[in-house]
């Protein structure tokens, strides 16, 4: 071993006579060995990469499944370490379930419900989570957060509680980076997709013309172009926020509130004509808004009849085709009866 170190050192290798095999002396350049072992060091290097890299990409841990709700944690694939400067996540974050109730309570989502909705009305914004999912996702969703890495995000998905078995579910998931927390929605078990009928599978690109939006007193954030994420095909619905700036608008609003209704009644005391004025426009807009509920009811109503209809008709369709089925295998049965039996000529005569 010594021999065939100081022969590598002196810039030649004789590979036989080293190890005593043959009197044949083949002289290697020395940086020949070298880049072969560099060669083949850095080809396992690379592999070695490689598969940790597709580790990576697939992670995903549930942290909480219970009542139909599901948190975890997934590698956020917006993120990129060799950036400069790096593209990484603001995790973990320590927020407590009180600032997470307040952040995700501010969200509200607008799109079509069904096929033929979208002819009748605009959508109108609904709250993303009910009372009771706020309540249950303020929990896991800030303990979620104390674990995620720079290279991770928290994911969600709910279950709709009056149809657990319906595909349709309230899914996305939610990051902290700079100064903002970007949240996105792939689904929502309120607004149903498109039917295409005939039994294909629907389109997993069908967002529903979802749309998100902020509930004031908070404000939806405008992200600069240099620190937007870069979002994938299926991320098309999302908005950004000032986590500060939404929970401090928050806290103001109440004290905000108070101190108006103090005003009012004091106009009110001294200005009796102007009392008359605010009740007629509170009925006004009480009546506007119970208008606007009908409508939606209506609404509603129309897509459900519709959707039994076409279910309907489905149903007939299926039906029709079996008869179909029934009919074609009659008919062969039938015509292989006829060919073997012998055709009836009268005698000649």
């Amino acid at each position: 071993m010594r021999f065939i170190i100081s022969a590598m050192k002196s810039g030649t290798v004789d590979s036989w006579s080293a190890i005593g095999l043959s009197s044949h002396r083949q002289r290697v350049p020395c940086d020949r060995v070298q880049f072969r072992v560099s060669s083949g060091f850095v080809l396992a290097l690379w592999c070695l990469v490689a598969l940790s890299a597709c580790g990576l990409t697939s992670q995903q841990r549930v942290l909480y499944n219970l009542g139909g709700i599901q948190v975890g944690i997934v590698t956020d694939r917006t993120t990129d370490e060799r950036a400069s400067p790096a593209i990484i996540n603001r995790h973990p974050a320590d927020y407590t379930p009180r600032d997470i109730r307040s952040l995700i309570n501010s969200l509200e989502v607008s799109g079509w419900s069904g096929l033929f909705i979208g002819a009748f009305a605009t959508p109108q914004p609904k709250p993303v989570f009910t009372p009771a999912e706020v309540l249950m996702l303020a929990d896991p969703l800030a303990a979620a957060f104390h674990q995620t890495t720079p290279r991770e995000r928290v994911f969600f998905s709910i279950q709709n509680p009056d149809a657990p078995y319906d595909s349709d579910r309230t899914s996305g998931s939610l990051f902290f980076r700079d100064e903002y927390l970007h949240v996105i929605l792939t689904d929502h078990y309120a607004l149903l997709k498109a039917d295409p009928g005939g039994g294909e599978t629907r389109d997993p690109r069908d967002d529903k013309g979802m749309r998100l939006w902020v509930v004031a007193p908070a404000a939806a954030a405008v992200v600069p172009t240099n620190k937007e994420p870069h979002w994938t095909a299926f991320e098309k619905v999302h908005v950004s926020l000032k986590p500060q700036e939404v929970l401090a608008a928050q806290a103001a609003a109440p004290a905000k509130t108070a101190s108006d209704q103090k005003q009012l009644a004091v106009s009110a005391t001294e200005q009796p004509a102007v009392k008359g004025g605010a009740s007629t426009a509170t009925a006004i807009a009480t009546e506007s808004a119970n208008d606007l509920r009908l409508q939606i009811r209506e609404l509603t109503s129309a897509n459900l009849e519709l959707r039994s209809r076409m279910k309907e008709q489905s149903d007939t369709i299926t039906e029709l085709k079996a008869q179909l089925e029934q009919l074609r295998n009659e008919l062969g049965t039938g015509t292989t009866t006829l060919e073997r039996k012998p055709s009836k000529k009268p005698a000649a005569p």
